[in-house]
């Protein structure tokens, strides 16, 4: 049985809650994902994405510069563990109504899945 660990993105983007939605977007662009995770202490508080900076700030007219990404990120995300089978992964994203599920080990960020992985991964086991 895969686990999470085989498709998730490693290494994640991660921003304290202090930081504007400007420098979020930067490091998006800069490294190519569309979330950055937030942390309070080390800890994952919340996690931002390229659409809350869409529908919380840009169609809101609120400043990106002066805007705190702990301001519109979303709080409690659902999580995974880098152990955790595929299966799991799915029913989360099913259920959740989410596209992207930061992955912990002890409490640490380690990583993304998204749904793309989890559909590239699908994709991959029906062509076997």
């Amino acid at each position: 049985m895969r686990q999470v660990r085989d498709i998730m993105s490693a290494a994640p983007v991660c921003m304290a809650p202090g930081e504007s939605v400007s420098a979020a977007a930067r490091a998006m662009k800069q490294h190519g994902i569309g979330t950055v995770l937030v942390l309070t202490d080390g800890r994952l508080s919340g996690l931002v994405t390229d659409r809350d900076i869409t529908v919380r700030v840009l169609a809101e007219n609120r400043d990106p510069r002066t805007t705190l990404i702990g301001d519109i990120c979303s709080s409690e995300p659902v999580v995974l563990g880098p152990d955790d089978d595929l299966a799991e992964a799915s029913r989360l994203v099913r259920d959740r109504a989410v596209r992207r599920i930061p992955v912990l080990r002890d409490g640490t960020p380690v990583g993304v899945v998204s749904i793309g992985d989890l559909a590239l991964e699908r994709d991959a086991g029906a062509r076997a």
